[in-house]
């Protein structure tokens, strides 16, 4: 029999130059994991995304037999989320947000922009001013690239009112109709989006026990609601007099 060759003990020498590449590897991508950072909204509007254009699962009840349809979305549908929104309304404002002229809140539905009295209306008047409208055509383009409802809502403090309102509810309801007129002015938002109405002094958001809290609940807010179905996903403006030509043409 012939003599066995003896191993060599120990790991190969290429093994050392091989851990020592693996170790310098595995510092790199640390040291590009703790350089990197994630935007948590633009995360999630790429989600919604990716989410609406591969669409999703859900149960629902239905007595046809199913159809065949697209895996891929052809249209990318805008995705609603209060962060996103939010965020949007902070990008677009941030001079009045510095100067307390308005405040934003974000609910588990909904997005609140609280516009002071100060900036928008005179006292005892529906007219908006100068400020409101510029924040106004910042806040239409909002509404304009995010879907869903939003609701004008007026708010008044309560003290009774004087001059050619007859009470705070008329008063509220007449501001928060004007800021409604002058957003669909440019007739590019689908009007059955936006809603106004007056709640007059019933809805306070501190006691009106001072004239520093009537000042803040004198107040217009608009609230853009989280769309209820598919439908309200639909941002752009329905072409109402092509429609009616279409429909008057002889077929």
């Amino acid at each position: 029999m012939g003599k066995k060759s003896e191993c060599v003990k120990g790991a190969p020498k290429w093994m050392v130059t091989f851990g020592d590449l693996m170790s310098l590897l595995l510092c790199f991508f640390v040291l590009l994991l703790s350089f990197s950072t994630m935007d948590p909204a633009q995360f999630k509007e790429v989600s919604g995304s990716l989410e609406k254009a591969f669409g999703v699962q859900k149960q629902e009840i239905t007595f046809e037999i199913p159809k065949g349809v697209d895996i891929v979305s052809r249209d990318f549908n805008p995705v609603f989320s209060v962060d996103i929104v939010l965020e949007k309304i902070k990008s677009a404002i941030k001079l009045e947000l510095i100067k307390g002229e308005v405040e934003g809140e974000a609910l588990s539905d909904r997005v609140i922009l609280r516009m002071n009295d100060e900036i928008t209306f005179a006292p005892g008047s529906d007219r908006l001013t100068e400020p409101a409208k510029v924040i106004l055509d910042k806040m239409r383009k909002i509404i304009e690239e995010v879907p869903g409802e939003v609701l004008v809502a007026g708010h008044t403090d309560n003290i009774p009112v004087r001059g050619r309102f007859s009470s705070n509810w008329h008063l509220s309801a007449a501001r928060a109709a004007s800021v409604v007129v002058y957003l669909l002015s440019k007739h590019s938002i689908v009007p059955t989006r936006l809603a106004a109405v007056g709640y007059g002094d019933s809805r306070p958001i501190v006691p009106n026990n001072s004239p520093r809290n009537r000042a803040k609940n004198r107040r217009v807010e608009l609230i853009f609601m989280q769309p209820s179905n598919p439908d309200d996903f639909d941002v752009k403006p329905v072409d109402e007099q092509g429609l009616l030509e279409q429909e008057l043409m002889p077929r």
